[in-house]
């Protein structure tokens, strides 16, 4: 009796050992496809929202690019007009485009040396000339000032008297640097005494 007993006890125990195990196997697989559902369910949500956030970045990229391409195009037309300036500048300082503006006109009516054409032309330059003209002779970089007394040449050109200088720039502060006590035209009137400004 003692053996069915336990016989009897032991199936009873495997009975309700394998009721409990279809049991826990039962909630893993419900929670299991309710995790799953829910899981489908945050993964769309999470999928729309980064579908969102890319448009949004594809968005903002796009205007970083238009402005990248703006902030580009007007420094390239910036540059260009730095670079026309600049090739403007150039090409008055060599003598190959025409210079106008304000300025002074001097006429010297006595037979110079090429020095005094020389200290003259230094006298416009150090008062800030933008541009100086001998007769019809512009002066550059490389204006060569040569003759004798009397014969003066620029550029190989005879420059006949009355010598005219003009030179574009601020009028008072070139007329200043000229008149000073001192200057070239104080030199010049004592050492022509006799001529013409």
């Amino acid at each position: 009796m003692d053996l069915r007993r336990e016989k009897l006890s032991l199936t009873i125990v495997c009975l309700l050992f394998g009721m409990a195990l279809m049991m826990q196997l039962r909630t893993q697989d419900h929670l299991r496809q309710t995790a799953a559902g829910q899981s489908s369910t945050a993964l769309t949500a999470m999928a729309a929202d980064l579908y969102d956030s890319n448009t949004t970045l594809r968005q903002q990229v796009d205007s970083l690019l238009s402005q990248q391409i703006a902030s580009q195009r007007s420094a390239g037309a910036d540059n260009q007009e730095e670079m026309r300036q600049e090739v403007q500048q150039l090409e008055a300082f060599n003598g190959v485009a025409p210079v106008s503006g304000p300025g002074i006109e001097l006429s010297i009516d006595a037979a110079l040396r090429p020095v005094d054409v020389e200290d003259l032309l230094n006298e416009f330059r150090n008062a800030g000339a933008e541009a100086i003209a001998i007769d019809d002779q512009r002066v550059v970089f490389n204006t060569a000032i040569g003759g004798t007394p009397g014969h003066v040449t620029v550029n190989g050109a005879q420059i006949s008297s009355p010598i005219t200088f003009v030179a574009i720039g601020a009028p008072d502060v070139l007329d200043r640097a000229n008149d000073r006590k001192g200057g070239m035209l104080s030199y010049l009137r004592t050492a022509y005494p006799s001529a013409d400004s």
